[in-house]
């Protein structure tokens, strides 16, 4: 390992259970932060309840099941 990986792998080490897990939730909102901006420049401004079922489609569209719910609910939210 590098210095880099190592003091890392230290730092983690030294986290307690909720330190970790309230990292893992910095990282999943940052995660969802960028692939809404990847949506924003693609498809432009959006209405918030779009916008969330066009990241949930990013994110679980590979999926057949998912991919035929996610679509049901921009359907839904595009005809209002």
């Amino acid at each position: 390992m590098t210095d880099v990986e190592d003091a890392y792998r230290a730092a983690v080490d030294a986290m307690t259970p909720a330190q970790k897990i309230e990292r893992m939730l910095q990282l999943n909102q940052w995660a969802y932060w960028n692939v809404e901006r990847c949506v924003i420049a693609e498809l432009g401004p959006l209405p918030p309840e779009e916008l969330k079922w066009q990241v949930a489609l990013r994110y679980y569209g590979q999926n057949p099941e998912c991919r035929q719910l996610i679509e049901e609910q921009l359907t839904r939210v595009q005809s209002r």
